[in-house]
């Protein structure tokens, strides 16, 4: 008996390089000027000139699409660039937007300072109130933004109600999917346009490569492409070698970081109900009481690798637990194979004000735990002798 099934009578084993090349190459030659002139006004889609397009990013993207079941996918420089080129490469001036209110700091930035300069309406919607989607609905829209699991407190959006109230109204949907790649959440799947990632976090999975990538039909993707072709944000070769590298253990990495995750987060809750840490709350999808449970069941083949609590007095308390923190790391960014502790309050929401924050479900004491491969019982006794007594 075979362990891992019966091989397939069609299966080939590998023959020449097990690691793709890495082209570096900004420029190829051509043989005559109607190549170069076919290439020029993309009749032609062959090597010409890396703004465009190169193989590395090319093999990137395909695994990309495979992984979301998407027709295609294009690849940025970073998730910032990618919304950047989804935003403005299917909004026109005089369109309107919509956009949660349960949405990454960046995007919050990009939506509020710079898209009113360009002539396109910005609305606020609550994901978690269906009916504020379809009153936002009621006036045409050309995009629609969600993000799920939300950014810190791991809320859980009903992307298929999304999905479905906005096919309706002939809106577009992307939904920013970076905290659920497949295989946790195949967006696509639940009736979505488009989904984004910032490949910075888990498809990258080692903190050493910034990247973004968006999928979906190649209809939406073509003047995405275009956008990114026009402004060069394109993904650099050696950034697209490392995230091919990486897409080989993205599921045996995210298996293992949301089996530790699950379990952080039920010893967290655990020590808290038994008083046995300052913890107010824990915050993780597939915990009994988490209020989006049931849709994250649904929708989620697993909680996914970030769990958040709210320190009990606030962010000085929280801040003092972070300071106290041995074997856990103090950054920003998640998804490495390092677990990393962040405070919004700082970092992701720290634009916004102490209210703002409030209104996204906020708390001042929230830190939110990007968990790693340590073991759960080692990052757990992390955070309990960090918040115990001095």
């Amino acid at each position: 008996m075979y362990p891992y099934g019966t091989p397939d009578p069609h299966d080939r084993a590998p023959d020449g390089p097990l690691s793709s090349p890495l082209f570096r190459a900004t420029t190829s030659a051509s043989p005559d000027a109607e190549t170069v002139r076919a290439l020029g006004v993309r009749e032609r889609h062959d090597e010409f000139y890396s703004r465009y397009g190169h193989p590395n990013a090319r093999a990137f993207e395909s695994s990309i699409a495979a992984l979301e079941g998407a027709e295609g996918a294009v690849s940025f420089a970073s998730g910032m660039a990618a919304m950047h080129a989804v935003l403005c490469g299917l909004v026109s001036q005089g369109e309107r937007v919509l956009i949660a209110e349960q949405v990454y700091g960046g995007t919050v930035g990009l939506a509020t300072a710079d898209l009113p300069r360009f002539g396109i309406e910005v609305e606020w919607f609550d994901a978690f109130d269906p009916r504020a989607l379809h009153a936002a609905l009621s006036r045409p829209a050309r995009l629609c933004v969600v993000e799920t699991p939300v950014n810190p407190t791991l809320r859980v959006v009903d992307l298929q109600a999304v999905a479905a109230a906005c096919r309706e109204a002939g809106t577009t949907t992307l939904v920013d999917a970076t905290f659920a790649p497949p295989p946790v959440q195949r967006s696509l799947d639940h009736g979505v346009d488009l989904v984004l990632h910032s490949a910075t976090k888990f498809l990258g999975g080692h903190s050493d490569v910034l990247a973004g990538v968006v999928a979906g039909p190649h209809r939406l993707l073509r003047p995405i492409e275009a956008f990114r072709a026009r402004s060069g944000g394109i993904l650099a070769p050696d950034s697209a070698w490392l995230l091919c590298r990486s897409a080989a253990t993205l599921a045996l990495r995210l298996a293992a970081q949301q089996e530790s995750a699950a379990a952080v987060a039920a010893q967290l809750l655990s020590a808290a109900e038994a008083g046995d840490a300052p913890i107010d709350a824990v915050h993780y999808p597939f915990l009994v009481g988490h209020p989006d449970a049931v849709v994250a069941r649904r929708q989620m083949a697993g909680g996914g690798a970030l769990c958040s609590f709210e320190v009990r007095g606030g962010l000085d308390a929280a801040i003092r637990m972070f300071d106290r923190l041995r074997l856990v790391a103090r950054a920003p960014s998640l998804g490495g194979v390092e677990s990393l502790a962040s405070l919004p309050a700082h970092s992701t929401h720290a634009s916004l004000t102490p209210e703002e924050r409030a209104a996204r479900g906020i708390a001042p004491g929230l830190v939110r735990i990007s968990v790693g491969l340590e073991g759960a019982d080692r990052i757990v006794a992390d955070l309990l002798q960090a918040l115990g007594p001095a």
